[in-house]
């Protein structure tokens, strides 16, 4: 993999923000504007207003949601709001929460990744991306000049060789951050020891990184740095902006959370219910669930297998299993093992656009994490149906990634995310 280094950080000065907890939050991509809105009344310093400002009517040229990030940047860092750390360090960052009824910590460290032009195998993505994500993140990084949140990094590590060393480094020393948001305690300690890093720094240089979250800006990075270079820029931004801000976790089915991202459809044409079951049955061996609860319980006991949870609204609960595996492999294109073993292309592929002839668009399919919402959504009318999947593996991830593939929209959805406010990267 590409090289990584520790930094001076900028953080939050504690004697200026006496609870962080109020001034940190999620990934841009996860703000709703309901969200937004809590956090900028939560505190007036929250990095909402970094990471995704507010928009309004009145925004120009010299006046817009990216200018006054620059402003407020600049005038926390002025009014010692936020501070520059004075030696460089690894971030350690551990996320402890539930999830199905286990405790889980993740831990990790955040540190600066050389980003690779020439060996690109060395990172690998498993999502596409879009233009207009990418260039509203090129607008705010070249404004701001900073990574203001962590890419989500994934490396092998069967060995727990760096866990090991962060592990015994965090029993021996106070974290400087230690908050607890929605049931999510999270903790950072700075990292100094250079002998230390040096034994990371080695160990990762041979590793492929999967990325995890964080396609838009990545490559955000990657053409904001190739935008330097070619400019008149001074060397110093030219030499920092070749570096990126990531955390890097151990790629492990134990500790790492994936959760479903379910579907709900709009639209379904003359289908009615006897329809649907009576195509879906052709295929699949459909249970009658009962219930939303008894819908949920029943699809996590098969995870092993391709199975489907559907609600058909007034009280038809369904959960469907594939009779065989090999009946979706004719309608599943030319992509490897991998990718077609995915419950999400062959939801997609097969279940919507074949066996009920579907129009498998964004403005017809509605994506929900919270499974509840996603019943009442079809309770409510404006939904017809809804789709729910287990969630993808680690794993399949890993493997799908190593093939040079892309997986289906909205296929991963890690959880907890690495909070924005933890630390900043300045170039």
């Amino acid at each position: 993999m590409p090289s990584i280094k520790p930094f001076k950080g900028i953080i939050y000065n504690k004697k200026a923000i006496k609870d962080l907890a109020k001034v940190v939050a999620p990934p841009y991509d996860v703000i709703p504007p309901k969200m937004q809105d809590d956090l900028y009344k939560k505190h007036e310093n929250n990095i909402v207003r970094l990471i995704l400002g507010k928009i309004k009517k009145t925004d120009d040229e010299k006046d817009n949601r990216y200018t006054r990030a620059k402003d407020f940047f600049e005038s926390w860092l002025r009014k010692f709001i936020l501070i520059k750390d004075q030696q460089p360090a690894v971030y350690i960052y551990s996320q402890g929460y539930k999830f199905e009824d286990r405790s889980i910590e993740r831990i990790g460290f955040i540190s600066l990744m050389e980003l690779d032009f020439k060996n690109k195998k060395a990172i690998l993505p498993h999502e596409n991306t879009l233009k207009a994500p990418k260039m509203d993140r090129l607008n705010l990084m070249r404004m701001v000049k900073a990574n203001l949140s962590p890419i989500f990094m994934l490396y092998e590590d069967k060995s727990r060789t760096i866990n090991k060393l962060l592990e015994k480094f965090c029993k021996t020393q106070e974290p400087f951050i230690d908050i607890k948001i929605d049931g999510v305690r999270h903790r950072a300690w700075k990292l100094i020891d250079k002998n230390t890093i040096e034994i990371i720094k080695a160990f990762l240089d041979k590793k492929n990184i999967f990325i995890a979250d964080g396609h838009h800006r990545y490559e955000t990075a990657c053409n904001y740095a190739a935008e330097i270079e070619n400019s008149v820029a001074p060397q110093e931004l030219k030499d920092n902006s070749k570096y990126l801000m990531a955390y890097f976790c151990e790629l492990d089915d134990e500790t790492l959370t994936i959760l479903p991202t379910h579907r709900l459809i709009k639209d379904i044409g003359n289908l009615n219910k006897e329809d649907i079951l009576r195509k879906l049955e052709k295929f699949f061996i459909v249970e009658d669930a009962l219930s939303s609860k008894r819908l949920l319980l029943r699809l996590r006991a098969l995870k092993g297998y391709h199975a489907f949870g559907v609600y058909l609204g007034e009280g038809a609960f369904f959960v469907i299993r594939l009779k065989k595996d090999n009946l979706a492999e004719p309608f599943m294109g030319k992509n490897s093992k991998y990718w077609t073993a995915l419950d999400v292309a062959i939801l997609h592929l097969f279940v919507i656009q074949n066996v009920l002839a579907l129009r498998d668009e964004d403005d017809n399919i509605e994506f929900v994490k919270d499974a509840p919402d996603a019943f009442r959504s079809v309770d409510s009318g404006k939904f017809k149906m809804a789709f729910f999947l287990n969630p993808t593996k680690v794993s399949q991830l890993k493997k799908v990634a190593e093939h040079g593939e892309k997986m289906p929209r909205k296929a991963t959805y890690f959880y907890p995310k690495p909070l924005s406010g933890i630390v900043i990267n300045k170039f």
